[in-house]
């Protein structure tokens, strides 16, 4: 989880944020992603208020600010389609992780994340109908398409 990586001495769990999210409804059991990104940011700031959070509108700002937050150490949450390759599938939050460059791909840049759905970590093409900024800006989730969350170390 993304708090616990900013705050390893106080870690809550996921049931911890289910029981908050229930609770309050903002858990939606039978909707995915089961929070909608206005409920995921009210989650947050129950836990902490050292967050940010916005919408970008291109592939630039989308790149621009997974590299900016990755170099400050701080691992970004977005909403993405939860199958890259079907645009019908429902949207999906991940968090990424990390971006590094394949020489051998005529420098195609390659995005890592988590995957709470599957518990891995996982990577995908940046650019393309089944990259990752595809994935990010046509996810269908009302409020979703190029949002972003960062949980900010203190």
């Amino acid at each position: 989880m993304t708090y616990n990586y900013a705050y390893p001495s106080t870690p809550i769990t996921e049931q911890q944020v289910i029981d908050y999210a229930a609770a309050n409804r903002y858990f939606t059991e039978d909707l995915p992603p089961f929070t909608s990104p206005a409920n995921m940011v009210k989650i947050a700031e129950y836990y902490t208020q050292d967050i940010s959070t916005g919408t970008v509108l291109s592939a630039g700002q989308g790149l621009s600010l997974l590299q900016q937050k990755l170099r400050d150490g701080e691992p970004v949450i977005i909403d993405v389609l939860s199958n890259f390759s079907d645009p019908g599938s429902e949207a999906h939050f991940v968090v990424v992780t990390g971006i590094s460059i394949d020489p051998a791909r005529d420098n195609a840049v390659i995005i890592h994340y988590n995957d709470p759905l599957t518990g891995t970590a996982e990577s995908a093409d940046w650019d393309g109908d089944q990259g990752l900024w595809n994935a990010w800006r046509t996810n269908g989730d009302p409020g979703g398409a190029g949002w972003w969350l960062v949980i900010s170390p203190p």
